[in-house]
């Protein structure tokens, strides 16, 4: 009766292995045979194996010893103990420490049969049960990944409001995470990290919230206490979103979205690469916006202003590498919110 099952015998009685391995192989098995432990450990190196019987007295080395080792090469073989100790407690050690039956000398072929049966119906369970487990976890990724956009668009719902107190900025997040995108595109960021940096952009200033609107709309300089007061919205927006598990890799690129490349930025005075890429990224696309856009004590500036802008403090302030990207968009769309596209 031919099978696909694939058995190591380990032992150093060669008597026990001659007998058995011819036995098992007129019924159709695959075996192979080691009476040492350095034996048994080049075997399941050099092939693959479904089921190991290991003797538990090999010399110096005990077959709960060598089954750590084996299973360091090979994670998914599976191993039934054999000894002439049949106490209780070496059985429960056994199944324990990673074996999955556990029988004593001496014995029959049949009892081989047996333990082989019940460790391929033990493997079978075992496939089953990770197929149902992967199931589960793409299930719940997705619920994951829907409950984070729900969040997001409430979220972001929330930024834009903060934006009509805060004069001259409404559409900044939308416009932020729309130049932001083009440069991310430009660098050739993974998919996962077009997808963070979309969230931080949309987000980057939501720790606004707790800031009065006497300050966001003041019309003239900024007090120091009240520029501090400013500042600090990088954290507030962090422990805003800090109870939603769903953001917390996007955290630091909000936490950091103010740093300055040569380390003179806030809140920690992070320099080059030390701040996270995209918060590097958010800088240049939030500062270019800034510029185009009206605020209460300025007017809005143009594109090339904007540009010469970026370029006099690049190394500086921005990432000399994200505004030669940004300034590689040719034409760069600079685009209302009205035209900008809906998942922006």
């Amino acid at each position: 009766m031919p099978t696909d099952t694939r058995i190591l015998l380990v032992d150093d009685e060669e008597r026990i292995l001659q007998t058995y391995s011819l036995l098992l192989e007129d019924l159709g098995y695959y075996v192979r045979t080691a009476s040492q432990p350095e034996g048994a450990l080049r075997l399941v190196t050099q092939d693959k194996f479904d089921l190991a019987f290991i003797d538990q007295f090999l010399g110096a080395t005990t077959g709960l010893q060598l089954i750590q080792e084996l299973s360091k090469i090979d994670p998914e073989l599976y191993y039934v103990i054999i000894t002439a100790n049949g106490s209780a407690g070496l059985a429960v050690e056994s199944l324990k420490k990673g074996a999955s039956d556990f029988i004593t000398k001496p014995f029959f072929v049949a009892d081989l049969l047996k333990s082989i049966d019940h460790v391929t119906k033990k493997r079978e369970l075992d496939k089953e049960k990770k197929k149902v487990l992967l199931t589960l976890e793409t299930k719940v990724s997705e619920k994951t990944e829907d409950m984070k956009k729900t969040y997001l668009e409430v979220l972001s719902s929330l930024a834009q409001a903060i934006e009509k107190r805060d004069h001259g900025t409404y559409g900044h997040c939308r416009r932020v995470s729309y130049y932001s995108s083009l440069i991310a595109t430009a660098l050739d960021l993974k998919e996962n990290e077009k997808n963070e940096l979309k969230a931080a952009s949309m987000l980057h200033d939501i720790g606004k919230i707790g800031i009065s609107d006497i300050i966001l709309g003041k019309q003239g300089p900024l007090t120091k206490a009240e520029m501090q007061t400013v500042r600090s919205h990088p954290q507030k927006g962090v422990e805003i979103l800090k109870p939603l598990k769903q953001f917390k890799s996007i955290l630091p690129i909000i936490l950091h979205h103010h740093e300055n490349y040569d380390g003179s930025g806030y809140p920690y005075g992070l320099a080059e690469r030390n701040i996270p890429l995209p918060a590097r990224v958010i800088a240049v696309a939030d500062t270019y916006d800034a510029i185009l856009s009206n605020r209460p004590y300025r007017s809005a500036s143009s594109h090339n202003e904007a540009v010469n802008e970026l370029i006099k403090h690049a190394g500086k302030q921005f990432d000399p590498n994200i505004v030669r990207a940004f300034i590689s968009l040719k034409p760069i769309n600079i685009a209302t919110l009205s035209e900008l596209p809906a998942q922006f």
